[in-house]
């Protein structure tokens, strides 16, 4: 797949596990979305209550979830504001819950080390943890949220969570569910480095944010100091001395190719489509014509109605194929067919014919679409310099996730 930058800003829902997720994650995504004008909410499962606390000051906390969770709240809160201040929910809680049902809070499930050095469930998980919630409630409060926000898009982990995190497990499979059933398009958290990304997004002009928000989480990683030769590198440790360095770029990959946009000029249509259209459009014009040509004596006491309205319905076809498609190929056989059928239909009675008759009418009939057609074809396309002007304040926005080592 190509790794092509993403062009436009969106509403977009990032859907974490813990706190800490989403910058790590994350976190350049974020910022950069932010600065251009996106509409960014984070949605967080739990408040990873499970989670190692490593200063010194803090490690009286450890295994107090209450402690923990309030202590986890101000750091994304911190975390949140450094990268931009996007929105934020916490699962079960006002916006992120179907309003028929009581608020509830979903514990981290913690986990364990497994053989291969990835994580794996614990066997101590709490009854209200979220792997042990039922699926199916997960996955409405997730669509409750991206009703509440009015995303349009929704990104959180691959499927393996990043790196086996049950809670990043189960937050990929409930979010996946949610996007599908809100018909939204999804897009999961991979390595840069990999061949899987579908879009990139440059993070290192936010790196300064990413790096403060990186520091709010002095329970969870160690960030290194600046080095004064590289301002832009950036790398922490984990709790469990792994040490991971922020890439320059974050990247994700859709979960179904997205469906090939329908053509909207007649430019984008493929070569059958455009003779297709051109086919169409002088069928049209043909119909037109043959309509035109036996009412447009038509009267209503004085006034000339058949004229009127043969002029308006040729007027009609010529300008909004011009404007709708973009097309002079399309005008030019609507032009043709109306044509065609005029003086097929008229050539059938002869100098006598009593379809087009020498009066007002008449010689509107006769002459009036091929002025009319001309005059739209040779009005300028300035599609082009509209198209320039509008993409040029959104140049290089992103569309959606990015990657980074992710944990709980």
């Amino acid at each position: 797949m190509s790794k092509v930058p993403a062009t436009r800003p969106e509403r977009v829902l990032f859907v974490h596990a813990h706190p800490d997720d989403e910058t790590l994650a994350t976190g350049g995504t974020i910022a950069t979305l932010l600065e251009l004008g996106a509409e960014v909410t984070v949605l967080t499962a739990t408040r990873g209550e499970r989670g190692e606390m490593l200063t010194p000051a803090l490690a009286p906390m450890y295994g107090d979830g209450p402690r923990v969770a309030a202590h986890r709240e101000t750091e994304i809160a911190a975390a949140l504001a450094a990268l931009g201040r996007p929105a934020h929910l916490w699962l079960g809680g006002p916006g992120a819950r179907p309003t028929d049902l009581p608020e509830r809070r979903y514990t981290d499930s913690g986990m364990q080390w497994g053989p291969d050095g990835r994580a794996v469930a614990s066997d101590d998980a709490p009854a209200d943890s979220l792997t042990a919630a039922d699926l199916g409630e997960v996955v409405d409060d997730i669509r409750a949220a991206i009703r509440s926000t009015a995303a349009d898009a929704v990104v959180s982990y691959a499927d393996d969570g990043g790196y086996g995190h049950p809670d990043h497990v189960r937050v990929h499979h409930a979010a996946r569910y949610a996007a599908k059933a809100e018909d939204l398009p999804f897009s999961m958290v991979v390595d840069p480095a990999s061949t899987e990304a579908d879009v990139t997004v440059d993070v290192l002009p936010v790196r300064a944010k990413v790096r403060a928000a990186v520091e709010q989480y002095r329970s969870q990683v160690t960030a290194d100091p600046t080095d004064p030769a590289d301002p832009t590198a950036l790398s922490w440790v984990m709790p469990h001395g792994a040490r991971h360095q922020a890439p320059a770029v974050e990247a994700f990959r859709h979960a179904e190719a997205p469906a090939a946009p329908a053509p909207q000029t007649y430019a984008e249509m493929s070569r059958q489509g455009k003779v297709t259209a051109v086919v169409v459009a002088l069928l049209l014009g043909l119909v037109a014509g043959g309509l035109g040509t036996v009412t447009h004596q038509q009267t209503l006491g004085a006034f000339p109605v058949g004229m009127v309205l043969t002029t308006l319905i040729v007027v009609g076809l010529t300008v909004g194929l011009r404007l709708l498609y973009r097309s002079r190929a399309m005008v030019a056989a609507v032009g043709i067919g109306i044509i065609v059928a005029t003086q097929v239909l008229s050539s059938v009675g002869g100098q006598s014919s009593p379809l087009v008759l020498a009066n007002t009418a008449g010689y509107v009939w006769t002459f009036g679409p091929a002025v009319i057609a001309a005059l739209v074809l040779a009005w300028p396309d300035l599609s082009g310099v509209r198209a320039a002007r509008d993409a040029a304040p959104t140049a290089g926005a992103a569309a959606s996730s990015g990657s980074g080592p992710a944990r709980g």
